[in-house]
């Protein structure tokens, strides 16, 4: 199996976790990603193919653009020029993935790799698309229009006909798209096709992390900290907002926690009941909390739905704004506060009526147990397996032992499949040119 994506950490550890429960059950896993991700993988044992060139430095600047300018959001233009580095790196990615395909049974991506469903529209491999944002589409006009304007000239370099959404609803796989969003917090539509599926989130839990002793002395002196996580939003002048922020919690009087994250925010002298952390696995650190300032990212919202402990959203870009509005409006939080309008004396006020409001912690305790139930990557993990079943195929090496023969016949299967797909591709663009 090939799995892969684009993005930052918190696009890495839902996957890695879905990794680690196909291979407790003997499947052969590889994870196809941006170079500069390759130790984090390769730490936890599993086979690590690289796939385009280093975003880091990129991905970095599109997340400082986009948390401090969300006027882009309704620039064609802008988008355009903002993903045009990583559109540019598309020709290396769907190369080096397809290299990384020719051997596999199935292809599981994210929707942010164009490349995967190329691949699978070409070759007829399996494909098991994966959305971790909301249900498969979002974002404005001037986002759909540009996607399409940068990824479609590829597409039908290829031969293969444009896409509307393409890094949205057209990443969805034919063959099985799953959702790894708790049906808790968004109810699965009615109309669905019978081969999509909500899952339940994805978590990776690190068994190996042990917090550093200065944390763990932190955590264990006093109340409950609040805990401030911007985790890869990147802003203009960190030293600003952690000015903010520690005017804010000095107001409240509390003792709290501020990761540094991509920012690097708290790396100057602070306030004795102000811990910096930098990277904390959150199940880790949520779970230490009274209450968790976040952007309201769906991988951090669910950890901190998981823990069962209250929010205060503090929406940067992209979809943060909608699941701060539908967390508040479910009763959970209070009302979320655009990061742009963001001050001390907002969050401090917005600290203390979550802390001094029962129902919210009430609220998201009884969501947190129902998310606890769920075992997202276990109801996935099944569902692959049940497509590959159907399909003729099983990799999982613990189980298998073919003969030399028995390998060639199912090369042979699945060099049949390919052409036999491929032959429908062609009589298609044939019937509809």
């Amino acid at each position: 199996m090939i799995i892969t994506n684009f993005g930052s950490a918190g696009d890495v550890q839902p996957y890695l976790a879905l990794i680690m429960e196909l291979r407790r059950q003997g499947h052969e896993v590889a994870f196809a990603f941006s170079p500069h991700f390759a130790p984090m993988i390769e730490r936890h044992g599993v086979e690590f193919i690289s796939v385009g060139p280093d975003f880091q430095q990129t991905q970095h600047d599109i997340i400082t653009t986009a948390v401090n300018n969300p006027q882009i959001a309704d620039s064609a233009n802008q988008i355009y020029s903002l993903f045009a580095p990583l559109v540019a790196a598309l020709p290396q990615m769907f190369e080096e993935l397809s290299a990384a395909c020719r051997k596999a049974d199935v292809l599981i991506s994210g929707p942010l790799q164009p490349a995967s469903r190329m691949i699978h529209e070409l070759t007829g491999i399996p494909f098991v698309s994966i959305q971790e944002a909301h249900f498969g589409g979002g974002g404005t006009h001037a986002y759909q229009q540009a996607t399409r304007s940068l990824i479609n000239p590829f597409r039908e370099k290829h031969g293969l006909p444009p896409l509307q959404h393409p890094l949205t609803h057209d990443a969805n796989s034919p063959q099985l798209s799953l959702y790894a969003i708790s049906r808790y917090v968004l109810p699965q539509p009615p109309d669905w096709p019978q081969h999509y599926h909500m899952v339940g989130y994805f978590f990776f839990d690190d068994g190996s992390f042990r917090p550093d002793p200065a944390l763990a002395q932190f955590v264990e002196a006093g109340e409950l900290p609040v805990v401030v996580s911007f985790g890869s939003m990147v802003h203009e002048d960190p030293e600003a907002i952690t000015d903010l922020l520690v005017a804010a919690l000095r107001r409240v009087g509390r003792r709290a926690i501020i990761q540094q994250g991509w920012s690097g925010l708290a790396t100057r002298e602070l306030p004795s009941s102000i811990h910096a952390a930098g990277f904390v696995p959150h199940n880790y650190l949520f779970s230490h909390a009274a209450c968790i300032v976040h952007h309201g990212g769906g991988g951090t919202a669910a950890a901190a739905f998981r823990a069962g402990v209250p929010s205060i959203f503090v929406p940067h870009a992209a979809d943060q704004p909608m699941w701060a509005q539908l967390v508040h409006e479910m009763g959970c939080s209070v009302p979320p506060i655009p990061f742009l309008e963001l001050t001390a004396d907002r969050l401090a006020d917005a600290i203390v009526t979550t802390l001094t409001t029962p129902h919210y912690a009430q609220a998201v305790a009884a969501l947190g147990q129902k998310i606890r139930a769920e075992q997202g990557v276990k109801r996935a993990r099944q569902l692959i397996e049940q497509l590959l079943s159907n399909l003729g195929l099983d990799n999982r090496s613990a189980e298998t032992t073919e003969s030399d023969s028995d390998e060639a016949a199912g090369r042979s299967q699945k060099i049949d499949r390919r052409k036999r797909f491929q032959h429908q591709q062609r009589s298609r663009k044939r019937e509809h040119p």
